[in-house]
């Protein structure tokens, strides 16, 4: 059996604002490459947490390259909830639907793992999918006030 394509995935959510009670804004980045390809999204997604914008990353970025043959994903992110969350055994008790949708998506995956990357510390890939994210969370702030 050959080896499984290594699919590398940067993730990072943003929530300019965040705060209990605030209208916040979702944006997702996401970076991915593999043998010879690389694509990047930046989403809007509308009101949440940065919490709830870190797991969209991962399922987004999931649903984007799941057309990929069966692979070893590896998912870097700087998100300690959503590692915690969805491999980390961690109890959910907010989000859950999003977590199981996020764990079924994972195995579809030939072999997955979480990577944690220090946040703001240079990492070029994370610090893209940081600057596509937050881009996506201003372009959704702008649209909401503008409507």
């Amino acid at each position: 059996m050959p080896p499984l394509r290594i699919i590398d995935v940067y993730t990072d959510g943003a929530c300019p604002g965040n705060r209990p009670g605030a209208c916040n804004w979702m944006g997702v980045g996401i970076v991915a490459r593999s043998d010879g390809w690389e694509r990047e999204w930046s989403l809007a997604l509308g009101p949440g947490t940065n919490q709830r914008a870190e797991l969209h990353a991962i399922r987004e970025a999931l649903l984007r390259i799941r057309d990929r043959p069966r692979a070893h994903v590896r998912v870097h992110t700087d998100s300690e909830y959503a590692i915690g969350s969805l491999v980390g055994g961690w109890k959910v008790k907010v989000n859950k639907e999003l977590v199981e949708e996020i764990r079924r998506l994972i195995a579809e995956c030939g072999r997955f793992e979480m990577i944690k990357v220090p946040g703001h510390a240079g990492d070029p890939d994370n610090e893209r999918a940081h600057a596509l994210a937050t881009a996506a969370a201003e372009r959704c702030a702008a649209e909401a006030t503008s409507a």
